[in-house]
C-alpha cells in the first residue's frame, strides 16, 4: 500500500504530467493547453500561495513584473478601442490567459527548489519521443508515408502533418536522447561513438525536413557542444565531418542546392540589413535574395517606433500593421526580439532580457565550477534550448504562442536552478 500511495501522490502525478510535455507538443495545442492547465491546478494545490515565494528573489520580481506589465500595457492600449475591433477584446483576454505560463514557471521553479522534480522522467520522455519522431520521418522519407499513414507533398513532417515544425522539435529535444542514452554505455569509446552517430542521424533527419532555421541552429548546437564538452571533441568533430560529407554527396541535388543557396542569401541579407531597420528603415535600393521575413521584421520595427518605451500591448502587429512599401501585415513579426519590443516596449524587453541574461550567467557559473562531465552534458540541452530560442537574427514563431511559451517557461526555471536540479536521480558516472 505504501508503494501505491507514493506512486499516486500529488508530486508523482505532477512529475508525470511534466514528462508529458514532449508528447503533447507532438499532439497539438489542445493537448498542450490541457496538460499545462492540469500542471497549474495540481501545482497550485500542492504549493498554494507559497508557490510565488522562491529563494531567488530577483527572478521572482522580474518574472512577475514582466507578466503584470504585459497585462497592464495591453489593457491601456486596447480598452479605449473596444468598440472598433473585436481583436482588442481578444488581446485583453489573451494577456490574462498568458498568466498560465507564469504559474507554470513558478511550479517548475518551486518543485526544483524543494528537490521534488524527477528530471529522469522528463529525460526519458524527451529522448523517447524525439527518437520516435526521427524514425517516423525516416520512414516517411523512404516509403512516402509515416507510421500514421500521412503522406507529404514537399517536405516530410511526420506526426506534425501540415505543420512544418518537425525540424524545430528535433532541434530542441534530440539532445536529450543523445546525452541520456549515452549514459548506458560503460565504455567511453562506445559512449562517445554513440553520441557521434546520434548527432549524424538527427542531422540528416532535420536536413530532410527542410526546416532551415532549426537545421542551422542544430548545426550551431553541435559546434557549441564541441567547445563546451572537451572530452568528446574528437567525436563531435567526427560527427561534423560525416555531416559535411553527407552534404557533399548531395551537392548535385538541385532541391538541396536551392534551399541552401536560398538560406545563405536570406541569412546574409538579414545580417546586413536587419540592424539598420532600427535606424533608417528598409533600404531604398535593390536587394538580391529577397526575403519575406525581412519585410515582416521591418513591419514590426517600424510599428515599434511608434511606442518605443512602453510598447503597444499584446499582438500589436495584428492591428497596427500597414500594407505599404516594404511593410506587410502578419500576426507577429517572426522574431522574438522585435515582437517583445513591439508589444511591451523597452520596459518589458528589459525585464525579460535580464531574466535570460542572468539565467545564462548562472548556467555558465555552474558549468565552469562543476567537475562531473556527465552532469555537465545532461545540463547542456536546457542551456542550448533557451540560448537558441533567443538567437537575435533568426526568424521564429510568436513568443506568445502556446508551443513556444510552453517550452520557454518550462525550460527557463530549470536553467535558473540548474545547480539544484537532482540529476543524480539519473545514475551518473563520475
Amino acid at each position: 500500500m505504501l508503494i501505491n500511495k507514493n506512486y499516486f501522490s500529488k508530486i508523482s502525478v505532477l512529475n508525470f504530467l511534466i514528462s508529458l510535455i514532449p508528447l503533447t507538443l507532438i499532439i497539438g495545442n489542445l493537448a498542450v493547453n490541457i496538460n499545462i492547465l492540469l500542471i497549474c491546478f495540481l501545482g497550485f494545490a500542492i504549493y498554494k500561495f507559497r508557490l510565488f515565494n522562491v529563494d531567488k528573489k530577483k527572478y521572482q520580481y522580474l518574472v512577475i513584473s514582466f507578466f503584470l506589465y504585459l497585462i497592464l500595457i495591453t489593457l491601456f492600449r486596447n480598452l479605449p478601442n473596444l468598440n472598433d475591433n473585436v481583436l482588442y477584446v481578444e488581446h485583453i483576454k489573451k494577456s490574462f490567459f498568458f498568466l498560465k505560463y507564469l504559474i507554470l514557471f513558478f511550479i517548475i521553479f518551486k518543485t526544483i527548489e524543494e528537490g521534488k522534480l524527477n528530471i529522469k522522467f522528463f529525460f526519458i520522455s524527451a529522448a523517447f519521443f524525439s527518437l520516435i519522431v526521427g524514425i517516423d520521418i525516416l520512414i516517411q522519407i523512404i516509403f512516402g508515408k509515416n507510421l500514421l499513414g500521412y503522406t507529404y507533398n514537399n517536405y516530410p513532417s511526420g506526426f506534425f502533418g501540415d505543420e512544418k515544425i518537425a525540424g524545430s522539435y528535433l532541434q530542441k529535444f534530440s539532445l536529450f536522447f543523445v546525452f541520456y542514452i549515452s549514459l548506458f554505455f560503460k565504455s567511453s569509446n562506445k559512449k562517445f561513438f554513440f553520441i557521434s552517430l546520434s548527432f549524424i542521424f538527427f542531422f540528416i533527419i532535420i536536413l530532410y525536413t527542410f526546416n532551415r532555421i532549426p537545421f542551422f541552429l542544430y548545426v550551431l548546437s553541435i559546434f557549441l557542444i564541441f567547445f563546451f564538452a572537451k572530452k568528446i571533441k574528437l567525436f563531435i568533430l567526427l560527427a561534423i565531418i560525416c555531416s559535411l560529407f553527407f552534404l557533399y554527396l548531395h551537392k548535385n541535388n538541385e532541391e538541396f542546392k536551392g534551399h541552401i543557396n536560398s538560406f545563405y542569401g536570406n541569412a546574409k541579407q538579414t545580417i546586413l540589413v536587419a540592424p539598420g531597420l532600427f535606424y533608417n528603415g528598409y533600404p531604398n535600393k535593390p536587394i538580391d535574395f529577397a526575403s519575406g521575413h525581412l519585410i515582416t521584421f521591418n513591419s514590426g520595427v517600424q510599428n515599434w517606433k511608434e511606442n518605443k518605451i512602453f510598447g503597444g500591448g499584446l499582438k500589436t502587429l495584428r492591428i497596427k500593421c500597414k500594407y505599404i512599401k516594404y511593410q506587410t501585415c502578419q500576426s507577429h513579426p517572426h522574431n522574438y526580439w522585435i515582437e517583445i519590443l513591439l508589444d511591451v516596449g523597452l520596459v518589458g524587453f528589459t525585464l525579460i532580457f535580464l531574466i535570460f541574461l542572468l539565467s545564462f550567467l548562472n548556467f555558465l557559473k555552474f558549468y565552469s565550477s562543476n567537475n562531473n562531465f556527465h552532469l555537465k552534458l545532461l545540463s547542456l540541452p536546457f542551456f542550448l534550448i533557451v540560448f537558441f530560442e533567443f538567437f537575435p537574427l533568426r526568424s521564429s514563431g510568436s513568443f506568445f504562442t502556446t508551443w513556444n511559451s510552453t517550452i520557454i517557461f518550462f525550460v527557463l526555471p530549470i536553467l535558473i536552478n540548474i545547480e539544484k536540479v537532482n540529476f543524480f536521480k539519473i545514475k551518473l558516472q563520475t
